[in-house]
């Protein structure tokens, strides 16, 4: 009689004909080669108009123009005709993203100093041309506060190293007067004094700091007032011997010839007072009834004659917002102030002194491209919401018809989430602002609406993580200008409550969040405030009692990064991290790292970086780069090395991001990656081979893209008529693993060996 055999011993046999026998490893999975051109460039979805400064002049046939530069890639300075109101000609700059200066000089030519690559441009209304006349500081960022000087000559400061310099078109240099401070960044406004042939040079951040230059010896001077309250100078005008100074958005008046302050009457109170709010890119040139201004879009008088200042008589108010430009002019023999309103809108005006008439009208300067800032899929509709770097226009994309549609204005958004899939919570810059919006509801003055500001009350102005949870939003926002120590923030959505915790990592922002049970964990940045230098050199990882803001563990993930700007929790149930170049994952409970995947070398800004899970694969995006983990293996493939920032994913499964196109100095495209098929959804990607409730021990990895080792095995839970079935079947399958190279035989006699242990069939 023939004993029967058991099922791991018939299993055993079976395996061993049908195993090539082999002792060597498996075979490594060889990464496919990304396609030459994966990423599919959408083109520009928001057209925008930003300008910051107009001036006003003359053309030589005797047109009177508005000069513009609106902000976009090669941005182009805008003629229009203040009279006919027509777009005369628009001049591109190559190069140049923007202009935050630009003036006409006493020879007619039209300056404009521009960013991000700092450069002087001279436009010639005789030739209707443009000369790119260099970079006049190297190194250097922005050009702010352009002023007229003598013959021809201007002046101007600039963004990071703080200088002022000069540009002699007669000689046609420049000349340097150097960083006028060691620690502050910004020169953000100058003007010439002609009676004394010196130049006056605002800072900002962390202190406002006017500074003189006596153009004659060289001698600098420090004469910021000893009792001005103020953070910067965002302009400087000089009229009749005195230096007009918007401080921190309040004006100030200075004697040039005695740097004292000047004492003034505000008309509405007949009080005497030494600053008056003022909200616009500062005075006008002098003209009837003196120097004007606006202060919330109400047009404002200073009286050069008897030092009062009030809103004019007639009690104009501009509509488009405040002035950024001024100029006068003759009309039918009567002096005319002329002014551009608002940044966004080309918002035109015309006041008349004497009757107290304003006319106000759209100057036809050119929409453009714009530069983005965000962008977040809508999880119902599928649409993809972008949103524009300054100017603050969003739109929303549909995928299906190519289309963009400009929806509400939000301001610009630092980060953005769903909470369920019908409100956004928006964190808006400069403000560090939160508001909650419905994107699929109508526009109202409830929708979007604000739910609190951070500026003033705790001196943070970017919320660049925004989490919501819950009966929770939490942020992580960076401090304002010049300022260092950011802060976690918990707004209870029911009650209203927020709590701000700051420096819960010292001098550092909070740059990731990510809630957990009953406690935050916390990614910082070594970023400060604008205008900073960083005081720290890592980032942590930490994790905060949301109600104390106490801090219980404390870790730093990466050696040297300087920020970690991606928090989420990984299908291994770990915390996964972005830390500049690195990702990291680390122990929920203790943070203690578990392990370092690094994909390339470099640091990232405390706003660079997005990370999405797919089936077992980690896609993110920072550094300009698209790169997708296994998170079995850790491999990291870089999927574009390039122009990327952002990463959102659609219901549809494909993820869309913000391009920047080569050549360009700024992301001004909406972009999308398809990720290939995925041949076996819901994997099983438990770190090693289950069958049944018996672990094998040998690893589990992904086969091929989307496929792991449990997933090609015979399901466990499906219904197997005998236990013996399913072990043969299991050791059936092992066999021809082994064949293939995907595992060695050891490795398929401990799953079929755990197969037969299992209480799957029995």
């Amino acid at each position: 009689m023939i004993p029967r055999r058991r099922p791991l011993q018939r299993a055993l046999e079976l395996f061993a004909t049908l195993t090539i026998l082999s002792t060597a490893a498996a075979i490594p999975l060889t990464a496919r080669a990304a396609p030459a051109d994966p990423v599919k460039d959408l083109g520009a979805p928001l057209s925008s108009l930003t300008v910051m400064e107009g001036a006003f002049g003359h053309e030589p046939d005797g047109r009177d123009v508005v000069y513009a530069v609106p902000a976009g890639e090669n941005a182009a300075l805008n003629v229009v005709d203040i009279h006919s109101r027509e777009l005369l000609r628009a001049i591109s700059l190559p190069g140049a993203a923007g202009a935050w200066a630009i003036t006409v000089a006493t020879d007619g030519s039209v300056y404009v100093g521009s960013y991000t690559n700092a450069h002087l441009y001279r436009y010639r209304p005789d030739t209707h041309t443009v000369t790119d006349l260099g970079q006049p500081i190297r190194g250097e960022t922005f050009i702010y506060g352009l002023t007229s000087g003598r013959d021809g000559a201007v002046y101007a400061g600039t963004f990071p190293n703080a200088h002022a310099f000069k540009y002699d078109p007669a000689t046609n240099r420049f000349t340097d007067y150097g960083s006028l401070d060691p620690v502050q960044q910004y020169v953000r406004a100058a003007v010439y004094d002609p009676d004394h042939n010196a130049l006056y040079a605002g800072l900002m951040t962390p202190v406002a700091k006017l500074i003189r230059i006596d153009l004659t010896t060289g001698a600098k001077q420090d004469v910021t007032p000893p009792d001005l309250v103020a953070k910067d100078f965002q302009d400087l005008d000089y009229v009749d011997g005195k230096v007009f100074g918007n401080a921190s958005n309040r004006l100030i008046v200075i004697d040039a010839a005695t740097q004292q302050r000047i004492t003034f009457t505000d008309a509405a109170t007949g009080s005497q007072v030494t600053d008056y709010p003022l909200s616009a890119r500062g005075v006008s040139n002098v003209g009837p009834g003196g120097v004007y201004f606006t202060n919330n879009m109400a047009l404002i008088r200073y009286d050069t004659a008897t030092n009062t200042v009030g809103p004019v008589p007639s009690g104009v108010r501009l509509a488009r917002g405040a002035a950024i430009g001024y100029g006068w002019f003759t009309d039918n023999g009567k002096p005319m102030l002329y002014g551009l309103g608002g940044n966004y809108s080309g918002g035109t005006w015309r006041y008349d002194p004497q009757t107290g008439v304003l006319d106000q009208w759209t100057s036809p300067f050119q929409y453009v491209g714009a530069p983005l800032m965000h962008t977040i899929a809508d999880p119902v509709t599928g649409k993809i919401l972008v949103n524009a770097f300054l100017n603050g226009s969003t739109t929303s994309y549909d995928p299906k018809t190519g289309r963009a549609t400009l929806t509400a204005r939000q301001g610009q958004v630092e980060g953005w989430n769903w909470h369920s899939t019908k409100n956004l919570y928006v964190g808006v810059y400069p403000y560090g602002q939160l508001s909650v919006w419905n994107p699929n509801a109508p526009e109202s003055p409830t929708n979007p609406r604000v739910l609190f500001q951070l500026v003033d009350s705790d001196l943070q102005n970017r919320p660049v993580a925004v989490v919501p949870q819950g009966d929770r939003v939490y942020l992580g926002t960076t401090p304002g200008y010049g300022e260092y120590g950011g802060a976690l923030s918990v707004y209870t959505i029911s009650t209203g409550h927020l709590s701000v915790f700051r420096n819960v990592v010292h001098d550092e922002t909070i740059a990731s969040v990510l809630p957990l049970g009953s406690t935050v964990w916390a990614g910082s940045s070594i970023d400060s405030g604008q205008g900073t230098d960083p005081r720290t050199t890592e980032a942590h990882l930490v994790k905060v009692d949301p109600t104390s803001g106490a801090v219980s563990v404390d870790v730093v993930p990466v050696a040297g990064a300087a920020s970690i700007t991606e928090l989420s929790i990984g299908p291994d149930g770990n915390i996964w991290g972005l830390a500049d170049g690195t990702v990291f994952v680390a122990d929920p409970t203790t943070g203690v790292v578990i392990r370092r995947i690094p994909v390339f070398n470099g640091s990232t800004g405390s706003a660079d970086g997005a990370m999405s899970w797919r089936d077992g694969y980690l896609y993110a995006v920072t550094g300009s780069r698209l790169f997708m983990i296994d998170s079995l293996s850790g491999t990291a493939t870089v999927i574009r090395d390039r122009g990327l920032y952002r990463l959102t994913q659609a219901p549809t499964g494909i993820y869309y991001m913000l391009l920047r196109p080569d050549g360009y100095t700024n992301q001004t495209n909406l972009a999308s990656y398809t990720p290939p098929a995925d041949p076996c959804p819901h994997s099983d990607l438990r770190p090693t081979v289950w069958t049944g409730n018996v672990d094998s021990g040998v690893v589990n990895r992904n086969l091929r893209y989307g496929c792991t080792l449990v997933d090609d095995l015979p399901d466990a839970e499906a219904d197997w008529p005998t236990h013996k079935a399913y072990v043969t079947a299991v050791g059936s399958k092992a066999s021809q693993l082994v064949e293939a190279g995907s595992i060695t035989y050891g490795e398929g006699y401990d799953i079929l060996t755990a197969a037969n242990r299992s209480d799957v069939g029995r």
